[in-house]
């Protein structure tokens, strides 16, 4: 089932695609510094919330299953953290993904989760068709989790793919870098 989310509260900018949607989800704001964007069972995402530690940002992304996170970003790329991270029995709340705002993994973070995770078919699992306040135009890296991969786009409602599907890139490149409107998860 492919859950779309084209009413994000916090979502900003959905007039339109391309240059005049992108302008208008106020672009060139800095992104906070740990944020999550959490989907419910429903379907729907809450508002972001914002954190000043990482650790506090990926406690609240697992519904409190994981509070002893690395205190920094980038220690995301440390196996036992994805095994916190994926677990092995229910939960209520998975990580899909953690955006980087700089590459190499750093910088601030925008912590997506769900009620479920992703299959291992290569159809759209989970979709984000506009970024929430702050990060848009802001991702320099991803990495993915709980059998996701990932897919950056230009413009909102996933128009212009910037990064070909896949689970992390360190860097998005030249094209990509600071240029996503829209996320998909696969």
């Amino acid at each position: 089932m492919v859950m779309t989310l084209a009413t994000m509260p916090g979502v900003v900018g959905v007039q339109g695609a391309g240059a005049a949607g992108r302008a208008a989800s106020a672009a060139s704001q800095p992104a906070p510094t740990h944020c999550v964007l959490a989907v419910t069972a429903s379907g729907k995402a809450a508002e972001p919330a914002c954190h000043g530690s990482f650790r506090a940002a990926i406690a609240r992304a697992t519904g409190g299953a994981v509070t002893d996170a690395p205190a920094a970003a980038a220690a995301a790329t440390d196996p036992a953290f994805a095994a916190k991270v994926e677990p092995t029995t229910a939960a209520s709340s998975y990580v899909l993904g953690i955006e980087y705002a700089d590459a190499n993994y750093g910088g601030s973070t925008l912590t997506i989760s769900a009620p479920g995770i992703c299959d291992s078919s290569a159809d759209v699992d989970w979709q984000f068709p506009t970024m929430p306040t702050g990060w848009n135009d802001q991702i320099s890296s991803f990495r993915s989790f709980n059998r996701c991969e990932q897919q950056l786009y230009r413009d909102i409602f996933y128009v212009g793919a910037l990064t070909p599907v896949v689970a992390n890139m360190s860097w998005v490149g030249t094209a990509a870098n600071d240029r996503a409107s829209s996320v998909r998860f696969f």
